[in-house]
């Protein structure tokens, strides 16, 4: 059985932390930067490294339907091009940090390129789930959780039973 995969586009500190929390998962990990101060194994022991232009060393990369891919890029200098590049790839996942009005400027561009709807579902903008906090780590935990609701097929809602002395019944059938 072919292993998760993830490509991470960028190598600063959500990008490191989107790497620690996908290692934990048994994810294989691939990091392409053209910044080689950030892109270096003390950063990513485990990763496979690729330093240069990130759009068309992205090209080159082998993506699956198993693969996932999180754009983070050095100011989001490149997070377009890279979305353009893989778009229409066989990637489960496509995500990418930013503000809504460059995500939906992004999106908007694809639309005019032509880009099919069957494409444009997987793009994840801006990316993760709801989490709350700030912190790079915080956005690289919303990050990954999302990519495991996309894998498992889930919506990455609330899993508790709700609280009983509230509605007076007990709701299981999360179980």
């Amino acid at each position: 059985m072919e292993r998760d995969s993830i490509i991470i586009a960028g190598s600063g500190n959500v990008a490191w932390n989107v790497y620690r929390f996908a290692s934990i998962l048994g994810y294989d990990i691939t990091v392409i930067d053209s910044q080689a101060e950030t892109l270096t194994k003390e950063r990513f022991p485990q990763a496979r490294l690729l330093l240069g232009d990130i759009v068309a060393l992205l090209k080159d990369c082998e993506i699956t339907p198993t693969t996932s891919i999180v754009v983070l890029t050095h100011n989001h200098e490149f997070d377009e091009p890279v979305l353009q590049a893989v778009v229409e790839s066989p990637a489960r996942y496509i995500g990418i940090m930013g503000n809504k009005r460059k995500v939906t400027a992004y999106l908007a561009n694809l639309m005019e390129l032509g880009v099919g709807e069957e494409h444009l579902v997987k793009i994840h903008l801006p990316i993760g789930l709801d989490l709350g906090g700030e912190m790079s780590a915080d956005i690289a935990l919303a990050a990954v959780a999302e990519i495991q609701a996309v894998r498992f097929g889930r919506s990455g809602s609330f899993v508790s039973v709700q609280d009983v002395t509230r509605t007076g019944q007990v709701h299981d059938d999360l179980y």
